[in-house]
């Protein structure tokens, strides 16, 4: 998370999915490849029967998918609090889709920090806008391990707001 803009009346922060999408078109590259050879592109095709060419293409599909998921869950979020026209509006911008929403700030009960843990077990932690009506909406499709970091984010904005 990085904020691009601090001024008395606006504040904007930036979070890019990064490596993530890396990792989504790696995942594109690797499958699209032996979509491509099942499609005809690999000379020896034929030496394979029609059970191994099935199997090649349910792996081979499910890693575009996975690509396409990977990319499409990790969109780029920029939130713009904006005291000139008393609204916070958030942006998803991914490969696959572009969604804006806005809220009144005298929406905003508070900035708050989720905790979870990651797969090893350990702490994972991400900024989220609580709104009177009980809602929470993430600043983050990812988060991150750093708590001290999420609570100087966290107090930036609560001192903005």
């Amino acid at each position: 998370m990085k904020i691009t803009e601090h001024t008395p009346i606006k504040l904007t922060i930036k979070d890019s999915a990064g490596c993530i999408w890396l990792l989504g078109f790696f995942f594109l590259a690797i499958a699209g490849t032996f979509v491509l050879g099942l499609s005809g592109l690999f000379i020896n095709l034929n030496e394979i029967n029609e059970l191994e060419k099935l199997g090649a293409w349910i792996v081979s599909l499910s890693g575009v998918a996975a690509g396409i998921w990977i990319i499409y869950s990790h969109p780029g979020i920029y939130i713009t609090f904006d005291k000139s026209i008393d609204a916070v509006t958030i942006n998803r911008r991914g490969l696959l889709k572009d969604e804006t929403e806005t809220y009144k700030l005298s929406e905003i009960e508070d900035i708050i920090i989720n905790e979870s843990v990651d797969s090893e077990g350990d702490p994972f932690f991400r900024l989220a806008i609580k709104l009177k009506d009980k809602r929470q909406i993430n600043f983050s499709s990812t988060g991150g391990h750093d708590r001290d970091a999420q609570q100087k984010h966290a107090a930036l904005i609560k001192t903005f707001l």
